[in-house]
């Protein structure tokens, strides 16, 4: 496969995808352990650097004396990926604004990739499309590679009505030689990705 002619999501469906806003919950430690609930709710598309801030601001402001220490107790919006209560913020900005951009293909490839920052980077290079199947990117990528119409010219129209090709097994081919991974999505839908 090669780049110009994989299937690229058109401008509708990125913003379709786009619609999600990350935000996580961050709390003092000190007053968890002290049986109190200190914390607040921030949008975790901004950067690391606001994120620190944010954190060192609910600390400053907590009524337990020492509170140094803070952990991420609750987060939204995140689709499919599970934040850790401990995870990094730098790591945690850099995926809500990959969720915030590309919406549930990013969350997806995030979750798959365990929030490696290094493969954050790589899904630009790595999507292929959202389609209601594989079948659907099948048809699509060898539509547009020319394969049907070079068939109907080789086969003699007699013949025609009996040739056809199998898509569902070309889709699971391409992900069984490990050249592209399928994943479901909440709606239904797969999300593609170039793992080649």
């Amino acid at each position: 496969m090669t780049d110009n002619h994989e299937p690229q999501p058109d401008d509708a469906e990125r913003e379709h995808e786009a619609r999600r806003h990350p935000r996580i919950w961050i709390a003092s430690l000190a007053d968890y352990n002290a049986g109190l609930l200190h914390g607040a709710w921030i949008d975790a598309t901004q950067d690391p650097e606001d994120l620190h801030a944010a954190a060192q601001e609910i600390l400053a402001t907590s009524r337990e004396p020492g509170a140094e220490e803070y952990a991420i107790f609750d987060y939204d919006e995140f689709g499919s990926y599970r934040v850790g209560e401990y995870e990094r913020l730098d790591d945690v900005s850099v995926i809500a604004k990959g969720i915030a951009e590309h919406g549930d293909p990013f969350a997806v490839w995030a979750e798959l990739h365990d929030g490696d920052p290094a493969m954050m980077a790589a899904f630009e290079d790595s999507y292929l499309g959202t389609y209601d199947s594989a079948v659907q990117w099948a048809e699509q990528l060898l539509d547009d590679e020319g394969i049907p119409g070079l068939l109907d010219k080789a086969i003699p129209e007699d013949l025609r009505p009996y040739v056809s090709i199998d898509y569902d097994a070309w889709a699971r081919d391409a992900v069984a030689s490990g050249s592209i991974d399928i994943e479901d999505l909440p709606d239904g839908r797969v999300v593609i990705f170039d793992i080649a």
